[in-house]
């Protein structure tokens, strides 16, 4: 049993062996801002200040610099011995500190289930208690397995204005839970929701916007174009999206609407190996494509979610073109819940 103190308000709880810091943080009362709950997402990043912790969060969510500065995820960090963490960063009040796990759990039905492209499915969920939801363009939701018990998280795709509903943009992986539930999904199912959670979304600032995505990842960034398209922002805003083949692109006609609204958007879909299909697009990877047209990027706000090679290799891009670190925002889509076959069935 470890004794975790956290600064700035000098509360002290008891963490179990083996017990990550958010869970016993949560279970006894406290609140801490979180999101995926894996390593994965970023959001409950901490600095130890004293003691000893082990973190086997993703490296995607906290950068080898950052941790060398004592940076850590509450999630999956678990203390080796008593230990003071640092949760300013989190901007908690002592009153929203104190006041527990305020994450809303909401029963929903399925609405819709799309095949988007071989390996990506489109679901729509409708919210009907609470039947609203309240969040922000770009946060994600921990959605339950039905039968499993588990939650997987998902980013929304629909913007805050559409809030009876949850759209979701679904990987698919052999093996995972929510994937082989997803293959006998029928309308009106019940299914349940955590949320909203996370802390990706679009800054207030002047400088202009690029966006990369890539697979699933296009789903927050459908959430946060959609949204300042609807409340008219005017500044510049450049989308990438990256695929590998032409037939794992999808909402191509639903992307360019949204950016011909705005004067100042331009979209540009990317196929790596576009094969014998009739493409006229750009050509090779997301990241070649984005140094070739957009040169320098001093000025500019990067937002870049996908799978964490795509995210990893675009981070690094764009701080070279000229994003300043602290601009550079991101979601890597970490899968989990992949159970592996057994011997028997392999």
């Amino acid at each position: 049993m470890a004794q975790v103190r956290f600064a700035p308000f000098g509360d002290t709880i008891e963490c179990a062996e083996g017990q990550p810091i958010l869970s016993a943080a949560l279970s006894q009362g406290y609140f801490l801002r979180y999101g995926c709950k894996h390593g994965g997402c970023g959001t409950c990043k901490v600095v130890v200040t004293d003691g000893d912790i082990e973190d086997s969060g993703s490296s995607f969510a906290l950068t080898h610099a950052e941790r060398s500065a004592g940076w850590a995820l509450a999630c999956s960090s678990r203390p080796l011995s008593d230990c003071v963490i640092d949760i300013s960063a989190m901007g908690l009040t002592r009153e929203e500190f104190l006041a527990g796990d305020r994450v809303e759990t909401f029963d929903t039905v399925i609405d819709s289930v799309t095949d988007l492209t071989p390996t990506i499915r489109g679901v729509t969920l409708r919210l009907v208690s609470p039947p609203r939801m309240r969040f922000t363009a770009g946060q994600f939701v921990n959605v339950e397995v039905p039968a499993a018990g588990t939650f997987r998280a998902f980013s929304m795709a629909n913007a805050p204005s559409a809030n009876s509903e949850i759209e979701l943009i679904v990987r698919l992986f052999p093996g995972g839970q929510f994937s082989e539930y997803l293959k006998h999904a029928e309308r009106g199912q019940t299914v349940r929701v955590r949320g909203p959670v996370g802390s990706l979304r679009v800054r207030l600032s002047y400088r202009k916007i690029l966006m990369i995505a890539g697979g699933s990842g296009m789903a927050p960034v459908l959430s946060m174009l959609t949204d300042l398209t609807e409340k008219r922002d005017r500044r510049q805003i450049t989308v990438f999206f990256g695929a590998r083949t032409c037939e794992e692109l999808y909402y191509l006609d639903r992307l360019k609407t949204l950016c011909d609204l705005s004067a100042q958007a331009e979209f540009v879909p990317v196929v790596e190996d576009p094969g014998p299909a009739a493409w006229e697009g750009e050509s090779g990877r997301v990241t070649e494509v984005v140094a070739r047209r957009m040169g320098s990027l001093r000025g500019y706000d990067a937002y870049l979610c996908g799978p964490p090679p795509m995210v990893e290799a675009a981070r690094e891009l764009v701080v070279q073109l000229g994003v300043r670190e602290a601009n550079v925002y991101f979601d890597a889509f970490v899968p989990t819940g992949v159970v592996e076959p057994s011997p028997t069935t392999a």
